[in-house]
């Protein structure tokens, strides 16, 4: 788990953080990961952890996946749901996979009583962070690490899942 100060992060974007509030974020993908991020009033702490899809037995990992973000998120007092929003590129395959697996989330969500789920792409969460947007997640993760260095994550699987959540947590200034 990663702490920080709130006002580290609010420095670096044109944002202001949500206080007292838990945001998860699920980036959709054949190593799946997922981002708990909970604000207090003046710090913000990043849980993150990821389960890898690449099971030959599509109903072993889709049971899998389920029970494990069921147990992930059993427990907490979740504000909102950022989901990775899948979009169809060459792979019809791959799009189907990832459609269903955020569809998944999104029930378990659903049954665990979240009352916020949404979709975004990671397009539009990274953009939202000022970083690279169509860029491979290597470089999205050397960006991250300039913004917010504070933050050592060393998986690049998980940048993305962490982006999300932070999505979940921030509001533009102007509606402050």
């Amino acid at each position: 788990m990663i702490k920080i100060p709130i006002n580290t992060i609010e420095s670096k974007l044109p944002y202001v953080i949500k206080k007292n509030c838990c945001s998860v974020g699920v980036d959709t993908a054949s190593r799946t990961g997922l981002c708990i991020a909970r604000t207090t009033k003046t710090d913000i702490s990043l849980d993150y952890s990821f389960l890898d899809m690449q099971s030959k037995n599509k109903y072993h990992k889709y049971n899998t996946l389920i029970n494990h973000i069921n147990n992930y998120l059993k427990n907490e007092k979740v504000d909102i749901l950022v989901i990775e929003e899948t979009f169809f590129g060459m792979n019809a395959n791959v799009f189907q996979f990832l459609s269903r697996i955020g569809g998944m989330v999104y029930t378990v969500a659903h049954l665990l009583n979240i009352k916020e789920k949404v979709f975004i792409t990671a397009t539009q969460s990274r953009k939202a962070l000022q970083l690279p947007c169509n860029k491979k997640k290597d470089v999205v993760h050397e960006a991250f690490h300039v913004l917010i260095p504070e933050v050592k994550i060393t998986d690049i699987d998980i940048i993305d899942a962490v982006i999300l959540a932070l999505n979940g947590l921030i509001l533009p200034q102007s509606l402050v």
